[in-house]
């Protein structure tokens, strides 16, 4: 699912283009994001802040007033209209800068939209509104039920013990956002555990303060530790090791902490121990993975991106299932949202569809 912040943005025409599930096969680095403003760096300490307090009060409503699903529709309506208009200018901006026998059919069209965008903006957007408050409706939906499964009595940890958290912030790379964008991670302790609730985005929009903008994450960091180290990232020594102990190799492309899809996966499937009790005896894990909020050692990138190349990814997550020799078996492409089982029943089918 795309993360639903995207989706509006993408059907308001907003700048930040949801492209394919992952970069082209040769993913440049980001350029360096500029540091945010104190101000909005204190705006966001404090936002995680308070979206802790309401996750550990067990307090829904005060969680929801943090989120953009918190703003009333005129609000959040008045905001991205604000946006699309920003938006609009940049786009007639930079077309009217190529000359104009050098403007492609799409750039000329984008050109004549933009233009009659602002021409008339309120009419314009009015026919884009209802689709987007159904949209705000689910997402609102899809945070609550989030905040309810981590709050009840089922949750995953005794938030009574958990102790003041550490506000990590990093902004969106991406330096040409209309939008501001920043991701709020909260790391704390909790019964002699370590956990990261994880404000997947948060943005400001125009006349707004900074607000919970798409779905959020809860993870066990003394369990992602344990799962880290089933992974290598080094192929020819997966493929050496395969040989030695007669297995296949599984080489995983993901955006481990950017990419919805990935890191659903990752979440529901490649931590699970249904996955990783079965990996364990079948599989050597390799991972070449993409992030944008970390920056891997250039050899590692470099590597990455060969095999990006050498098997022709197109999008992430992909799997590939090969061969000691480096033969792709099986290609996996996507994710579906299917549980572990599901996910690894298809997955044995391909390792050894007689026996599994």
């Amino acid at each position: 699912m795309l993360p639903l912040l995207a989706t509006l943005l993408v059907m308001a025409g907003c700048g930040r283009k949801q492209t394919p599930s992952a970069p082209p096969p040769e993913p440049a680095s980001p350029k360096p994001a500029s540091p945010l403003p104190s101000a909005d760096e204190k705006a966001l300490q404090q936002l995680g802040q308070q979206v802790f307090d309401a996750f550990k009060q067990g307090d829904a409503a005060k969680f929801q007033a943090l989120t953009v699903a918190g703003l009333t529709a005129p609000e959040l309506e008045t905001a991205l209209r604000t946006v699309r208009a920003k938006e609009a200018r940049q786009y007639i901006a930079r077309l009217e800068a190529i000359p104009v026998d050098k403007r492609n059919a799409l750039q000329l069209d984008t050109l004549r939209l933009s233009k009659a965008f602002l021409a008339n903006p309120k009419t314009a957007f009015a026919t884009e509104w209802p689709a987007m408050q159904t949209l705000v409706s689910e997402l609102s939906k899809s945070q609550l039920t989030f905040f309810h499964h981590h709050t009840t009595t089922n949750a995953p940890l005794d938030w009574a013990q958990a102790g003041k958290p550490a506000v990590v912030l990093s902004i969106n790379p991406q330096t040409d956002l209309i939008l501001p964008e920043a991701r709020v991670d909260l790391m704390f302790s909790a019964g002699g555990k370590s956990y990261r609730l994880q404000l997947s985005n948060c943005a400001k929009l125009p006349g707004q303060r900074w607000r919970v903008a798409e779905e959020l994450r809860f993870i066990d960091l003394t369990a992602e530790a344990a799962t880290e180290k089933d992974w290598g990232t080094d192929l020819p020594a997966a493929l050496k090791q395969a040989r030695a102990e007669g297995k296949r190799v599984l080489l995983e492309f993901t955006g481990s902490d950017w990419n919805p899809s990935c890191i659903a996966l990752h979440d529901r499937v490649l931590t699970q121990p249904g996955f990783r009790d079965w990996a364990a005896q079948k599989l050597v894990l390799v991972r070449a993975n993409f992030p944008r909020h970390t920056s891997p050692p250039k050899a590692q990138a470099d590597a990455n991106k060969l095999l990006v190349h050498k098997y022709a990814v197109q999008g992430f997550p992909t799997f590939l299932l090969l061969n000691a020799d480096g033969t792709v078996l099986h290609r996996i492409e996507g994710y579906d949202n299917e549980d572990v089982l599901v996910w690894v029943g298809a997955l044995k089918k391909k390792l050894n569809p007689e026996n599994e």
